[in-house]
């Protein structure tokens, strides 16, 4: 395995397909994000954009087709944490867990130090509510506590 730090981090899905039975969701997609741009990602409901996200991040796989980043797909990545943070969902904390709770527990599973933690917190604006309870955060705290969560390992993907 290569640590994609090294060799930059670009984005590069060639042919990418992902079919759910006889429905394609995404077909034949292809582009590369090079190191250092801000792109966006558009596109209409049910246009595949989520899938092919969860597909780069090796939650759903491809019927066909490759993504990388810093050419090696998301399995291979040494320290996935370090390069790639993502927010798809706001909805996977735990409602009796606090969200400085969440991110002190996922510094300590990916190697972050904990002081990231009230930096994040206080850079999506939520340091007040870092002690209540995930399941009373109103949809936009969640959002913005799965973000602090994407960037508590400083990647250099986001």
């Amino acid at each position: 395995m290569t640590d994609p730090a090294k060799h930059g981090t670009r984005i590069e899905v060639r042919n990418l397909t992902k079919k759910f039975g006889s429905l394609t969701a995404v077909d034949d997609l292809s582009f590369s994000v090079e190191p250092g741009r801000i792109t966006g990602f558009l596109g209409p409901n049910g246009a595949g954009k989520t899938t092919t996200l969860r597909m780069l991040l090796g939650l759903v796989r491809p019927t066909h087709g490759t993504a990388t980043i810093g050419g090696e797909r998301y399995s291979e990545i040494s320290n996935p944490q370090r390069v790639v943070g993502s927010a798809l969902e706001a909805t996977n904390f735990h409602p009796g867990r606090s969200g400085r709770n969440h991110l002190r527990v996922l510094a300590d599973t990916t190697g972050v130090d904990t002081k990231r933690v009230d930096e994040m917190l206080e850079l999506v604006g939520i340091p007040a509510a870092a002690r209540q309870r995930a399941g009373g955060y109103s949809m936009g705290m969640r959002q913005r506590l799965a973000l602090a969560a994407a960037m508590l390992g400083d990647p250099q993907v986001l």
